[in-house]
């Protein structure tokens, strides 16, 4: 074999073990999300403190994104979260579920300009094995969980949207 025939023959080789990695990596963040999740258990909060249930939010679709202040990834979507929230009036309620302090969170959104809803969750979210942010939760107008997205997506997407309108 040639010189040249080596080096694509290795060149080929590690492609294809890198590309079993990068699937094998995927199947592992899918499989440490929960599908379902206790969103009582979390004794969710708005940020003056009064407790706030999923339930109150049924009759349309629900985007559920778990998130941190400190996550990129976070706050690089929101942006697009936003653009959905308005370019969908009562067709969808978005809610942002953090187990950060009350304090921070408010902070936050005094800089921030969006009008989603921001919750806090009293206990950890890694109770409800929530450690992957952001991960989010579309819920169906009864509650169920109708997809689970994990990284930052592009919410505003025309593909997103009909989802959402099929959900309605």
């Amino acid at each position: 074999m040639t010189r040249r025939g080596t080096f694509w023959a290795a060149y080929a080789v590690g492609f294809t073990v890198a590309a079993l990695i990068a699937v094998f990596a995927f199947s592992m963040l899918n499989s440490m999300v929960p599908r379902q999740v206790n969103w009582q258990a979390l004794e969710l909060t708005n940020l003056k403190g009064e407790p706030v249930s999923l339930e109150d939010y049924r009759g349309k679709p629900v985007l559920v994104n778990v998130w941190a202040t400190w996550c990129k990834p976070c706050l690089k979507e929101m942006p697009a979260m936003e653009a959905l929230q308005q370019s969908m009036p009562g067709k969808i309620s978005i809610l942002t579920v953090s187990d950060e302090e009350a304090g921070k969170l408010l902070k936050f959104r005094e800089k921030k300009a969006y009008t989603f809803t921001y919750l806090r969750a009293t206990k950890p979210l890694a109770t409800q094995s929530l450690t992957l942010y952001p991960t989010t939760y579309l819920l169906d107008g009864e509650g169920d969980v109708a997809a689970v997205y994990i990284g930052a997506q592009e919410w505003a997407s025309e593909a997103f949207k009909e989802k959402v309108l099929q959900l309605n």
